[in-house]
């Protein structure tokens, strides 16, 4: 099956649907009348009524198929009976149909485009007014997660979440031109405020040399070694993070500032390049942490290109006759695409870090966007770059000079051994792997038709990856809650995206009993446990963004046990039933808890909210 039918497959009320990862946390049969009842809790109830509605009283998706309607109000029947309850919409309401408000979001993705490609020609769409001082933005558009057409974040206003958490006095004058150097005591504070947290923001260089370059006191040096965009980036994340207005009244001018920086140094760069897919890289982790889902996808895909054309997917590949960082060949390849051969080690380390940080991010959120990763196709083999060590272990000297390696994701995926360089994966290592897996399971399982496909031939590879899933997981070290918070973290997120790689191969096919196996139950319940532990160890205000998208897959499992709509939920007795509702009441508090950072996480426990409401 094409990525492209995968993405617009209409799919039935199954409790996990692989193309609509996130959307589906809500595709409980009374979730659409959750979100749409109004106030005077009217509902179209169960099947709906036969009686036709007055003319020209029918819903759009009726009057589009020539279907008789019943004009019931929010789902008529007939969508309620075709399965069509998310198209069911009306236009004489009194604020804009869900069409309507999809065509605005078009629009105004159309005007962000063209700002990003052209920002010499269009204005920013972060504005001082010159009356009151606060910040004037342009709406960006939420964006859709899943199948097209199908998606529920199209009828949801997302909040303008910075404005909205703007200080009343609003912002200083500080320019939105990324040439104009900011304060230094300014740009002091925020970089302490980021690195507190930056174990959650896929931070990959060096902290110590990026804190000498960020520290010399000659401008001009120090831009040689420290983008703008990357000093920007770092500066947004820490206005966001910061717990004193005095610093967040900054986040929407350095979130212009970054944006400006970005384009301008993507134009003709003389700045350090790996400097600048950090600066993607925490760009698209902000946009996707505020749900603005589209424009964290086109800064993940500038990230992806840029690795590509520098060819990190190939560092130390053995298809080029080299000598590892040593090697001639090795050099020159590196030069022919304008990057200089590593110094040392440490910068090798950022290199191979900076790849899998982009890899793994793309394969997560590309399951997440329902659309397929950049990564696919980029060659046959796919990348050759070693599985990357821990920064304390480029200290000491990384790889040996003579190291070579190839095909590493496809002897990953085929089970083979590990390198014999070091003895454990390291946690960046563990963390693309569980990507990898993440988006190989839910890829397989969009392959899934119950009348078109081999069974037996899918039941194989459904058995090889599924194995390979659990000997992954088998070689995970557990959450040492008095270890360090920042590796605990990491640990969280490595750990659940394995157990949501299970949930993802099992979510097409309910109706096969032989893959019916209640192994998805099993990895949601691992998945809250490992919540549960990693909890009490973490300080971070902050996690990843990926995670609300994984507890949305590990909620929606527990709402089709405690629901009695899932394949298995038969077989699960009642007191079960009630220990899965304390799950899911623990994974949706630890949703709550991080909603004042990520309004992502906000958006989607509200989402489950309502779906308790109706349970």
């Amino acid at each position: 099956m094409s990525p492209s039918r995968f993405i617009i497959a209409e799919s039935r009320a199954i409790p996990f649907t692989s193309s609509r990862i996130t959307l589906s946390a809500f595709d409980h049969p009374d979730m659409s009348q959750a979100i749409d009842t109004p106030a005077g809790g009217a509902t179209s109830g169960g099947g709906g009524s036969s009686k036709r509605a007055p003319r020209g009283a029918a819903c759009l998706n009726c009057r589009r198929r020539k279907m008789r309607c019943d004009g019931v109000r929010p789902v008529c029947g007939q969508c309620i009976r075709t399965s069509r309850e998310i198209d069911c919409e009306y236009t004489d309401g009194p604020g804009p149909s869900p069409t309507q408000q999809l065509e605005e979001q078009i629009a105004r993705l159309e005007s962000r485009i063209r700002e990003l490609e052209h920002p010499e020609l269009v204005a920013p769409s972060v504005t001082l007014n010159p009356t009151t001082g606060g910040v004037m933005r342009t709406h960006s558009p939420a964006g859709t997660i899943g199948s097209a057409g199908r998606s529920l974040l199209g009828r949801m206003v997302t909040p303008d979440v910075v404005a909205a958490a703007m200080p009343a006095g609003g912002a200083p004058m500080l320019s939105h031109d990324p040439s104009v150097e900011p304060p230094q005591d300014l740009v002091r504070n925020l970089v302490n405020s980021f690195l507190s947290h930056s174990a959650s923001l896929n931070f990959f260089l060096h902290v110590p040399r990026f804190m000498q370059a960020m520290q010399q006191p000659n401008v001009e040096t120090r831009r040689v070694q420290l983008s703008p965009a990357l000093l920007n980036a770092v500066c947004l994340w820490g206005a966001h993070l910061s717990t004193t207005n005095a610093l967040r009244v900054f986040e929407p001018i350095f979130q212009a500032r970054t944006t400006n920086a970005l384009s301008s140094a993507l134009r003709d760069s003389p700045y350090n390049v790996i400097n600048l897919i950090q600066a993607e890289v925490l760009l698209a982790n902000y946009f996707f942490t505020m749900s603005r889902f589209l424009e964290g996808r086109y800064h993940c895909s500038a990230a992806v290109a840029l690795t590509l054309s520098c060819r990190l997917h190939k560092m130390r590949s053995s298809m080029d006759q080299g000598f590892g960082r040593g090697g001639a060949r090795h050099h020159e390849q590196l030069r022919e695409y304008n990057l200089p051969p590593p110094r040392d080690a440490i910068e090798e380390g950022e290199r191979m870090r900076s790849f899998w940080f982009v890899y793994a991010m793309d394969k997560s959120w590309a399951v997440a966007m329902g659309s397929p990763s950049h990564f696919n196709g980029v060659a046959q083999s796919g990348p050759d770059t070693p599985w990357p060590l821990e920064m304390t272990q480029y200290e000491a000297g990384g790889y040996p000079a003579d190291y070579r390696c190839a095909l590493t994701v496809y002897n990953f995926l085929r089970g083979g051994p590990a390198p014999p360089v070091v003895t454990r994966d390291s946690q960046l290592a563990s963390h693309a792997k569980a990507s990898i897996l993440f988006e190989r399971a839910t890829a397989l399982a969009s392959e899934w038709s119950s009348n078109e496909t081999n069974r037996n031939e899918f039941y194989g590879r459904f058995l090889g990856l599924d194995s390979l899933i659990d000997r992954f997981i088998a070689t995970l070290p557990p959450i040492d809650r008095s270890g360090n918070p920042d590796i605990a973290l990491t640990s969280l997120v490595t750990h659940t995206l394995a157990r949501a790689a299970t949930i993802q191969l099992r979510s097409s096919f309910k109706d096969y009993d032989r893959m019916n196996d209640g192994k998805d139950l099993v990895a949601a319940q691992a998945a809250a446990l490992v919540l549960e532990r990693a909890l009490p160890s973490m300080t971070s205000r902050h996690v990843d963004p990926i995670l609300a998208i994984l507890w949305t897959a590990v909620c929606r499992v527990f709402i089709a046990s405690t629901t009695g709509s899932g394949s298995h939920a038969s077989a699960v007795s009642p007191q079960q039933q009630q220990q899965h509702r304390a799950m899911l009441e623990r994974v949706m508090a630890a949703m709550n808890r991080f909603r004042e950072t990520s309004p992502l996480m906000g958006m989607l426990h509200d989402g489950f909210v309502s779906v308790q409401g109706v349970m």
